[in-house]
């Protein structure tokens, strides 16, 4: 059996947790690198990162150094760093000069998790617009709803949403207008809508995108919530907040590290994953916090790859984490139980997986178990959070995550509980 942190003793997993709380304090305390301090935000006294960054755009400009690098894959298609940029510019353009988009619009995105949809949230979060994450799960009505509560200028969406939606554009547009961008679509459209094709023209996209003043607290994107006993809830995230939540994943990566290295427990190298750039495989819908927020903003400002899939299958799952040679799964936890017992699991390379866990619901202790064993070089990793706080309130991986598998993890520096 490999060892884990429970097989080490009830010793060596006391050094740990002492080794992370004093690490915590370290990072955080003035002249660290995660240095917290609390400022005024809208009235509020908000704890946040002394060194964040102002807002998303930022963090997207600098993926461009990325250049020919893989960002993302879906079935046999492949873009580069530098291809999605140049696509992204040239849809920034095109919402700004033909559609008027500008900073405090918004504009909808409903879709699979096509390629298609990570393009559109860079170009209209670049704008300083919004992005109105619709969940492609919601009916003709629910769409309706949705559209006239967050009144988007436009709507980008595929061609299964454009059907969807179709009989509810003459109640939409009576009471504000919207135009539609149709993404793999063929055939005739509804008034007021084009192609994907005939808007975003990458070979001559300009060099830069459009200029843009976006202040931290504007809103970035608008994710629908809860709905259990009515119609969801447009929760609006701000770029401070998106930062704050990408910065706490670094920090609790950084701390967890440097934690295990202060205790003494070491990582033995893992050959299967040394020259490997991260690659995740993308489960969970981007229109949620986790899919967003926690998968697509750290892969991408780490310079990382997104495989995504055009609906969830455990089989293929494995086929995709064996091709690929992915590094990082996260998903809800029934995905990793699946996969776990899927007959292919045992004749599947899953060598290069490091981390595999996720959110949405808790991790079972007998599912982090599983995991720690299933993985020959990998470790179980969770988090507790909400789409209302941007992703992560708590995390906990590795380790860490062994000693304690009831346990959710420590509450991010950005947060208080």
């Amino acid at each position: 059996m490999r060892g884990c942190a429970r097989c080490l003793g009830d010793d060596t997993n006391s050094a740990v947790i002492e080794a992370f709380t004093s690490t915590y304090q370290q990072l955080t305390g003035p002249g660290g690198p995660f240095e917290t301090k609390v400022e005024q935000v809208r009235g509020f006294p908000v704890k946040v990162y002394a060194a964040a960054p102002p807002n998303m755009r930022l963090l997207w400009e600098a993926s461009a150094a990325h250049g020919d690098k893989e960002y993302l894959v879906y079935e046999d298609e492949r873009y580069t760093y530098s291809q999605v940029h140049a696509i992204v510019r040239s849809l920034a353009h095109a919402l700004a000069d033909s559609y008027g988009v500008g900073r405090g619009d918004r504009v909808a995105v409903s879709m699979r998790n096509y390629p298609e949809w990570i393009m559109s949230y860079w170009a209209i979060t670049s704008l300083g617009a919004a992005v109105v994450g619709m969940n492609a799960w919601w009916t003709g009505t629910e769409m309706e709803f949705g559209l006239e509560d967050s009144a988007p200028k436009v709507l980008i969406c595929d061609g299964e949403r454009v059907a969807t939606v179709a009989p509810q554009l003459e109640s939409i547009r009576a009471k504000h207008p919207l135009a539609i961008i149709a993404v793999r679509s063929s055939g005739d459209l509804p008034d007021n809508a084009v192609h994907w094709d005939d808007v975003v023209d990458a070979a001559n996209a300009p060099a830069t995108l459009p200029p843009a003043d976006i202040d931290p607290d504007d809103d970035v994107c608008i994710f629908y919530t809860s709905g259990t006993t009515g119609f969801p809830k447009g929760a609006q995230l701000t770029h401070r907040g998106s930062v704050s939540n990408l910065m706490n994943m670094a920090f609790m990566s950084t701390a967890n590290a440097m934690a295990k290295a202060a205790a003494g427990v070491a990582t033995p190298p893992n050959p299967a994953t040394e020259a490997l750039q991260a690659t995740v495989l993308l489960p969970v819908p981007l229109f949620h916090v986790t899919g967003c927020n926690c998968v697509m903003h750290p892969i991408t400002a780490s310079g990382g790859r997104i495989v995504s899939m055009y609906k969830w299958d455990a089989g293929r799952a494995l086929e995709l984490i064996e091709r690929e040679q992915v590094t990082i799964f996260t998903g809800v936890p029934t995905m990793s139980r699946e996969m776990l017992m899927h007959p292919n699991w045992a004749t599947t390379d899953t060598s290069t997986i490091g981390s595999m866990g996720g959110g949405g619901a808790a991790l079972q202790p007998d599912l982090v178990k599983k995991i720690d064993e299933g993985l020959s070089a990998g470790k179980p990793s969770t988090g507790y959070g909400l789409t209302e706080t941007h992703g992560i309130i708590t995390s906990v991986s590795d380790d860490l995550y062994l000693a304690k598998p009831e346990s959710c993890g420590p509450v991010v520096p950005t947060m208080d509980a």
